[in-house]
């Protein structure tokens, strides 16, 4: 059930043009606080926010399959009680009933069941 990780296109975008530029000049200055510097100070802050994203993500999934893993554990419990339950009271006890079981003087019959049952009494 794992995700993938996110990918930024605008990241990928990004380091391909700083690349470009800094074939024009290292530490080219165009003025008005558009730098390679700041540019790449910008492209490392979009990448520690991603990588920051995709851990917490993980984080996220794993937590996910421990409270998946926690639900089977607790049905399992939970049937293995009530069977129990019905072992030693009986599938039409009360305290089947009160423990979360169908008593079977509560089921309700299958049409297939009443039609047979009709069809047999005449």
């Amino acid at each position: 059930m794992a995700q993938r990780k996110r990918n930024s296109p605008a990241l990928i975008k990004a380091e391909r043009r700083i690349e470009g530029m800094q074939l024009i000049d290292s530490h080219l200055d165009l003025g008005k606080g558009l730098s390679v510097i700041n540019y790449n100070t910008k492209i490392l802050d979009l990448r520690d926010k991603l990588t920051a994203y995709n851990q917490a993500r993980a984080m996220v999934n794993i937590t996910l399959n421990a409270l998946l893993e926690a639900e089977r554990d607790i049905n399992i419990y939970s049937e293995k009680m009530l069977l129990s339950i019905a072992s030693v009271y009986g599938k039409n006890s009360d305290e089947y009933g009160m423990a979360g079981g169908t008593r079977r003087s509560d089921r309700k019959k299958s049409r297939m069941e009443t039609n047979q049952t009709d069809t047999s009494a005449e």
